[in-house]
């Protein structure tokens, strides 16, 4: 937990660094991902690919209806930036808290989640992103496999910025 603590913090104080030096955002990215350096990729949730893509699929499929005729490959460049961060969010924290009960540990690391996301954008919509995490978080639980949350998170993400931003 002390490593899993260290690495969140340095993410935090990175991101809060952005305001004077856009750097300081790219580097966060390596904090991200350093997990797979020194953790099992098994660990980390890079395992039961069969049962990460159905789970991650099927959720993802509500959001078709809303963004199918918007879907470029430009909605994917972001793919690097979502798998670092249900890596380290979903893989690394999630099985990393101690705390024993999982809805409380999910909790836990919705709240951790949100808060870069607050860093980076003080508005209503980061304090919001607690709530999709719920679900990466449960996810992750249910299929046992980091993908299913980082194809959820994708999509998530999509929908959020070709039908929420552009249509509010």
């Amino acid at each position: 937990m002390y490593s899993a603590f260290t690495l969140y913090i340095l993410l935090v104080l990175l991101l809060s660094l952005t305001y004077f030096n856009s750097l300081f955002f790219y580097a966060s990215f390596f904090v991200l991902i350093s997990p797979l350096i020194f953790k099992d990729l098994k660990e980390l949730g890079l395992k039961n690919y069969r049962s990460g893509i159905l789970y991650g699929s099927l959720l993802s499929s509500v959001y078709l209806p809303f963004i199918w005729n918007s879907i470029s490959i430009q909605n994917f460049y972001q793919s690097g930036q979502v798998f670092a961060e249900e890596i380290f969010f979903r893989g690394y924290l999630l099985s990393t808290v101690p705390v024993k009960n999982i809805h409380l540990r999910n909790i836990t690391v919705s709240v951790l989640f949100s808060l870069p996301h607050v860093i980076i954008n003080p508005d209503i919509l980061s304090v919001l992103t607690f709530f999709p995490s719920l679900i990466f978080g449960y996810l992750y639980i249910r299929s046992g496999s980091v993908i299913a949350p980082f194809i959820f998170h994708l999509f998530s993400n999509i929908f959020f910025q070709q039908y929420l931003i552009h249509k509010l």
